[in-house]
């Protein structure tokens, strides 16, 4: 299955934000959707919100609160000994 082409690009801009002042899938794609892809703005969503969930089942992205407390997803810090 192919991941979203938004997966690096959503996490790198939560992950500069910091924890809990994410951005909601929804918000993230309305900032960077342009012209005619603002159209299917659902599929490029639903697409991403798939890929998210893979990750985290796989252990590399976690669920968190975005700023304005919905879901968010942020890659998870390998903690280092």
């Amino acid at each position: 299955m192919r991941n979203s082409q938004y997966l690096v690009s959503y996490l790198k801009a939560n992950q500069s934000r910091g924890d809990g002042r994410g951005l909601a899938i929804s918000s993230f794609l309305a900032y960077t959707l342009r012209g005619a892809a603002k159209s299917y703005s659902g599929k490029y969503r639903q697409a991403l919100e798939n890929t998210l969930k893979r990750e985290v089942a796989a252990g590399r992205v976690r669920l968190g609160a975005s700023r304005l407390g919905r879901d968010a997803y942020y890659f998870i810090e390998s903690v280092e000994a």
